[in-house]
């Protein structure tokens, strides 16, 4: 027997954060009083973070954006940046751990104080994941065990390669139909079409930023400029080979968006990402999971690990289709979607998931910008039990029917820990001769509930193929409570 090691990264923790993030916003002496909130929309990210002993610190914005109606009935926006700062404690949190993060705003609340200022309290919801890479150690080779059964299970493996997050950022001007831009009211962005291509020690990272703004002119039309702007990044890797896996995620940390000159006719966008990057080899390996001996006495030690493997749990589809009533409709100008879960309850080895989708409809009554606020609810069952789910939608079509938008949306729900496992690693085996003699050549056995061919085998200490072939069962066949075996030493 000899000892093997892999590289792996493994999950030591995972904490849920929530956060109640409070200030006041006062608006500047350029932009007229407040009579009425249309709607509010933010964008939180995490700029400083540091792991120490026992603990793990984080710093953290929220961009603000408040779409307000004037005492003139102007459309006007003001926008913030509030700050948090806050702690994850844990015994297991150690100085050299590295971090994953999931954030969403569960809900935000604005209150008028007085017509030059607005009360905003932001609810963040956080997950955080605790890792730490580590060269494991395990027994390899355990099939030159002499007279041993074993039962063995293949396992793909992701070990790491090498890890690395850099900054970027990504500066453009959207060209827009009119010179005459108001006010900017809020801006989407969505990052996909991800494609990486590995050379020697560095990884080309490529992605497309789509990006939305929605401005109202001096005019008061509101009107949208749309672009897809691509994104190029080198990130140094070290040992990384054409035969790795890549993996990189994109978080938007910062953006800034403004009117250039009537000349130019297009809005300036700044845009700051943090771009992490994973890199790892595919390895797979048999693990033991349980042995016995036949005609000597085995004792074994293992220990459990939770690693990154190939594939994972499998997504779950959620169809939503709803009808929201919005009183005095004339104009369907665009639609926020943003899914929470609410609650979760067990339910034997599955997990059943209560969330919401909050639903923002911005239209038009004929005479001035409104939204609509709705919260459409979904249950989904996983085969897990985490705080840390990831919710994407896959399909998001609205429709203008008379007074109704109807809402069509497919969500995929996964957990974001699909892709670790916990697995049993054998890290040291012991063998001593049998001073007991069995006293029986054969015996009729009834099998109890719970009972499996192998358990049978190990207890009675015989081989799994003389238990099959001398009961005629299949390899993989069950047995059932009641069936009689025959067990021959």
């Amino acid at each position: 027997m000899e000892k093997k090691t892999v590289s792996m990264h493994k999950k030591m923790a995972e904490k849920l954060k929530n956060i109640e993030i409070q200030g006041d916003i006062i608006v500047p002496d350029t932009k007229p009083d407040i009579v009425n909130i249309i709607g509010t929309n933010s964008n939180p990210y995490i700029y400083k973070e540091e792991c120490q002993e026992g603990k793990y610190r984080f710093d953290g914005n929220v961009d603000t954006h408040i779409i307000y109606l004037s005492e003139s009935g102007e459309t006007k926006v003001i926008s913030t940046t509030l700050d948090f700062m806050d702690f994850v404690e844990d015994s297991k949190i150690t100085t050299d751990m590295s971090t994953k993060y999931r954030m969403e705003v569960s809900n935000i609340e604005t209150k008028i104080l007085n017509e030059r200022k607005i009360s905003v309290t932001i609810h963040l919801k956080i997950c955080f994941n605790f890792f730490v890479c580590r060269d494991i150690e395990y027994l390899d080779n355990l099939q030159n065990l002499a007279g041993v059964e074993k039962l063995q299970e293949t396992v793909d493996l992701n070990t790491v390669v090498a890890t690395n997050t850099v900054k970027t950022s990504l500066k453009e001007d959207v060209s827009i139909e009119d010179d005459d831009i108001s006010d900017i009211l809020k801006c989407d962005i969505n990052v996909d079409h991800f494609e990486n291509k590995i050379s020697y020690n560095k990884v080309l990272s490529k992605a497309d930023a789509n990006i939305k703004i929605m401005y109202i002119t001096e005019s008061g039309s509101l009107k949208f400029a749309q672009s897809t702007i691509p994104i190029m990044n080198f990130i140094d890797m070290e040992k990384v080979t054409d035969e790795d896996i890549c993996n990189t995620t994109y978080k938007v940390r910062n953006m800034n968006f403004k009117a250039n000159s009537k000349e130019q006719k297009s809005i300036s966008c700044q845009i700051d990402f943090e771009v992490s990057c994973e890199v790892y080899k595919k390895q797979t390996i048999e693990l033991v999971q349980d042995m016995y001996g036949i005609e000597k006495n085995i004792t074994f030690s293992q220990k459990s690990v939770e690693v990154q493997v190939e594939g994972g749990a499998s997504h779950e589809m959620v169809e939503i289709n709803e009808n929201i009533l919005v009183e005095d409709i004339r104009t369907l100008y665009d639609v926020d979607c943003m899914a929470n879960i609410t609650n979760k309850t067990q339910a034997g080895s599955f997990t059943n998931y209560e969330g919401e989708v909050c639903v923002d409809i911005y239209f038009d009554t004929g005479n001035k910008l409104s939204v609509k606020k709705a919260k459409i609810p979904f249950m989904v069952k996983l085969d897990c039990d985490t705080d840390d789910i990831e919710m994407n939608f896959v399909r998001k079509h609205f429709k203008l029917t008379g007074e109704d938008v109807a809402c069509d949306l497919q969500l995929e729900v996964k957990p974001n820990s699909s892709n670790y496992k916990t697995i049993r690693l054998i890290d040291n085996v012991e063998e001593e001769e049998c001073e007991e003699e069995s006293d029986y050549a054969m015996v009729v056995y009834f099998v109890k509930e719970g009972d499996t061919i192998w358990n049978i085998a190990r207890d009675f200490r015989v081989s799994m193929d003389s238990l099959i072939k001398n009961n005629q069962l299949e390899e993989n066949q069950g047995v059932r409570p009641g069936e009689k075996l025959y067990i021959m030493k």
